[in-house]
């Protein structure tokens, strides 16, 4: 520091041309990896199977998932096909456009895929339904179909064990009529109000499984795949013709996503923290040119580690996005402890040449070892198998030692250059009254309860140890509100398209076959698919129960339109009617359910026919047509799908669509089988029963369901290694150099129960660990150290001059303790930032970094003063 203060303007040239040239390097070569592929080393085992299966069926690597969702399964069905045919036309973009189900394969074969007892009970559903089909077919008008109903009652009054389901027609009436009235009209499904079931692959929910083309040389390379598909639901305007939405996520359109989130909220949160950290220092320092010294200073460090980042890694990702907002938080704590000693020399008459050279003596040897220890923390986390924080490490680590220099080079020299003789005119911002009193008071009247209450509390948070949890779901670590991530989560809800899934590899077909059913006979399996289940079985037997069926619709029942359309009296007059005979009273005596459903569609019925009456001319036209239209409109659509998939015709190996086959069965002969979960994978038990249960028969299973399981597992051991390692490492390397036990025993103890409190803390408010936050515990060994040894250091520095109790009591009144008060407090303003993050993976690592910083200052300024005031009595008892 002399020799800078020697030259200061020669320093602050050299370092604007450095700071220049390296802040234009960071700014081009620095970029973003928020690819999943970024989170772990590629050399662990699960990673190398997934690979090598990613070889075998590349088709099924990183695609993007589109979800179509609809309250009319028909009109879903019409918009998934409009969709999927669209994207089909821009190859350019997409290699392949896959619709589960979808296709007139699934169309024509589909009622061959239910049980032969489904397709009986389907056959019986029928043979009542079709005296009804047949009115309707001959009369579909508003009237034709109040007729229709009215003799269905009529029927089931006569015949109660006819198995027509009147509670789903009168639920549809509810429904319809509600609709309308809210301007929000809907068909209804006529196979699930006569046949109790709904068409096979009849869901309001439909997915498309494209594998885009990625330009990775791009900035983002989703966003013209993504484009794409928005832009196509926009044009075919699937919201107004069907009613349906769109959505796209897969972990293609999440990495996007959460890059663009990000990369707007890092900078956010990096302004954010700027302005804290400077609101901060103008408490703690009451100088204008100090602060803005400082400020410099964590800049210039700030610029270097970014372009340091950018040649060492070239990127950050979904952690080490973090590294700005950490920097700010650490860094300034170096500047805080030079300007404050500095400070308080100058206010103490002393001249500034000798005040540069007292504080490097005073705090230089501290602000070393506090930055070795710090950069220790991090790069504990280097060789882990967690790439995502390793980099993080690497980066920040060296971003300590940058630090450093920047403060014993760059920060005397703009205290030279600024001239801080104003510091000898003011008096150094008063310490809180509970600072400076109350808390000497309890830290060392009161050491003893102070210790006591520190054990109980070490303790406790050990035993709650076991009962932490790891949050698997990279999708609740993202941003909640975003579209793929609730599109993501309605996917893990759903069994039969949860995106988790396992893939084994088997030899052939029939070894395939065989490794599935010994999968599909485990609890934690819904079902387990290889190509050969999409040959149905009892073909034979099916075939003739739907050649019976087809006799009762010989031909296609036709849907005529009316010759003249009714009046709006005659179909006002057919409701009426209607609402009547769902006044019976023999539909809740014979049957609650069905009464209850009955009443429903009777007092809908009564808010339609008020609207009417309230309405004139063309507007009660208007709705009695919307309310025709909802009950009536699909279902000759509906009726020729079912009727054409009465004669499918027998189904071999070679009648599967090509785009099914592929992702089955590869050229090679090797076969997939696809193992579906029976449990919601978003519980993070049912995921490792999931995963372990099939593993125990397939260790070499594979699939996003394993590598999620295997990610959070190696994720666990890396934070355990990195924890365990830099404990250690920090311990050895303070003891090395003060050679006393006693004085680590000073500086860990309040560390290692700080870590404690903060873990048990994360379990009592409800934060889990996650992908993101993970590292926090690690970290707080590198943050916490510093506080711990300034104040150490600070002792023995007071001790030397005077009895140890009187040090003791001194230490928490001088500009050191001040210091890591200021400290702590402009580190927790940096967090803060973070925890204001929409992402959730970013707010949980800010929310957990606030209370572990605060728990870590509140034990170095009690519970550290209560062990010296302890040591000191026990000295003088001896």
């Amino acid at each position: 520091m002399n020799a800078v203060g020697r030259r200061p303007r020669a320093v602050l040239a050299l370092t604007a041309i450095v700071t220049t040239g390296l802040l234009g390097y960071g700014l081009t070569q620095l970029g973003l990896n928020m690819s999943h592929r970024a989170l772990l080393s590629e050399d662990l085992p699960f990673w190398r199977a997934y690979n090598e299966f990613a070889q075998v069926f590349p088709i099924l690597d990183e695609a993007l998932l589109v979800v179509v969702d609809g309250e009319s399964p028909s009109r879903v069905r019409k918009a998934t096909q409009a969709l999927a045919t669209r994207l089909r036309q821009r190859s350019e973009t997409f290699e392949s456009v896959y619709v589960p189900g979808g296709g007139t394969f699934f169309e024509r074969y589909g009622l061959l895929y239910l049980d032969t007892d489904e397709i009986e009970d389907l056959a019986d559903h029928l043979a009542t339904a079709q005296p009804l089909v047949a009115e309707l077919s001959r009369d579909r008008s508003l009237q034709g179909l109040a007729r229709t109903i009215r003799l269905g009652m009529e029927h089931a009054q006569s015949d109660p064990t006819a198995p027509m389901n009147l509670s789903a027609v009168f639920d549809s009436v509810s429904l319809a009529a509600r609709a309308v009235l809210e301007e929000q009209p809907r068909p209804i499904s006529w196979s699930e109000a006569l046949l109790r079931r709904s068409f096979p692959g009849d869901t309001s929910r439909r997915l498309i499984v494209l594998q885009p083309r990625l330009d990775y040389e791009q900035f983002l390379p989703a966003r013209e795949p993504i484009r794409v598909v928005r832009q196509a639901a926009r044009e075919l305007h699937l919201a107004d013709i069907y009613g349906a939405s769109v959505r796209v996520t897969g972990n293609v359109a999440l990495n996007y996503e959460e890059m663009t989130s990000l990369a707007r909220q890092a900078v956010l949160a990096t302004l954010g923290s700027l302005a804290l950290v400077t609101l901060l220092l103008f408490v703690a320092l009451g100088s204008k040119r100090l602060v803005g010294a400082v400020l410099a200073t964590l800049l210039v460090g700030l610029v270097w580690t970014a372009a340091f980042a950018a040649a060492a890694v070239g990127h950050v990702n979904v952690v080490s996005v973090a590294f700005a907002v950490l920097f700010i938080g650490l860094g300034v704590d170096f500047g805080i402890h030079l300007a404050m000693r500095y400070a308080e020399l100058m206010r103490g008459r002393v001249e500034h040449t000798a005040a540069l050279a007292e504080t490097a003596r005073g705090v230089g040897g501290s602000l070393a070892l506090c930055a070795t220890t710090t950069a220790i923390g991090f790069y504990a986390f280097v060789p882990t198998d967690y790439r995502a924080v390793a980099e993080l490490g690497l980066i920040s680590g060296t971003g300590m030692v940058i630090s450093l220099f920047c403060s014993l080079t760059v920060l005397p020299a703009l205290l030279t250059v600024s001239r801080m003789d104003e510091l000898r005119l003011r008096p150094a911002p008063a310490a809180p009254r509970w600072f400076s009193q109350g808390l000497t008071a309890l830290a060392f009247r009161r050491a003893r309860a102070v210790r006591l209450a520190a054990m109980a509390l070490g303790l406790a948070a050990l035993g709650a140890l076991p009962f932490l949890r790891f949050d698997h779901n990279v999708a609740r670590m993202r941003d909640p509100g975003a579209e793929s991530v609730r599109a993501f989560e309605d996917l893990l809800a759903d069994s039969e398209m949860s995106p988790w899934t396992i893939d084994v590899l088997a030899a052939d077909l029939d070894a395939a076959g065989r490794q599935a059913r010994r999968l599909a006979a485990l609890g934690v399996v819904e079902r387990a698919v290889t190509l050969a289940d999409y040959v149905p079985e009892d073909q034979q037997e099916k075939l003739e129960i739907l050649a019976d069926v087809s006799l009762f619709f010989p031909t296609p029942p036709t849907f005529p339109e009316p010759a003249e359309p009714a009046s709006v009296a005659d179909q006002v007059a057919a409701l009426r009617a209607l609402q009547e005979s769902l006044r019976s009273f023999w539909l809740e005596d014979s049957d609650a359910r069905r009464g209850a459903s009955a009443r429903r569609a009777e007092r809908r019925l009564e808010d339609l026919l008020g609207r009417l009456e309230a309405l004139e001319g063309r507007r009660e036209e208007e709705l009695l047509a919307s309310f025709e239209r909802s009950l009536i409109g699909e279902l000759p659509e509906q009726m020729a799908t079912l009727w054409a998939a009465l004669d499918p015709g027998p189904v071999e190996l070679a009648d599967i669509p090509d785009d099914v086959a592929r992702r089955m069965l590869a050229e090679d002969g090797r076969a997939r089988i696809q193992v579906l979960p029976s449990e919601d994978l978003s519980d993070n038990e049912a995921l490792a029963r999931f995963v372990d249960g099939v593993r125990e028969l397939e260790p070499a299973a594979t699939g996003s369901a394993v590598s999620l399981l295997e990610w959070a597992r190696a994720t666990v051991r890396s934070l355990r290694q990195a924890f365990v390692s830099a404990f250690v490492a920090i311990g050895l390397f303070v003891w090395l150099l003060w050679r006393r036990l006693g004085d680590v025993w000073l500086v860990m103890a309040p560390l290692s129960l700080a870590a404690l409190l903060t873990a048990a803390c994360a379990l009592v408010v409800g934060i889990p660990f996650n992908f993101a936050n993970i590292v926090v515990l690690p970290l707080l060994l590198g943050i916490g150290v510093d506080s711990g040894i300034h104040l150490v250091h600070r002792y023995r520095e007071l001790e030397a001059r005077e009895a140890g109790a009187t040090a003791a009591r001194e230490l928490l009144g001088t500009s050191t303790a001040r210091a890591v008060f200021f400290s702590a407090l402009t580190t927790m303003g940096s967090f803060g930032s973070l925890a204001l993050a929409s992402h959730t993976g970013f707010a949980s690592l800010g929310r957990l970094l606030l209370i572990g910083v605060t728990l870590t200052l509140v034990c170095n300024l009690l519970v550290l003063p209560a062990m010296i005031a302890g040591r000191g009595a026990s000295a003088a008892a001896r």
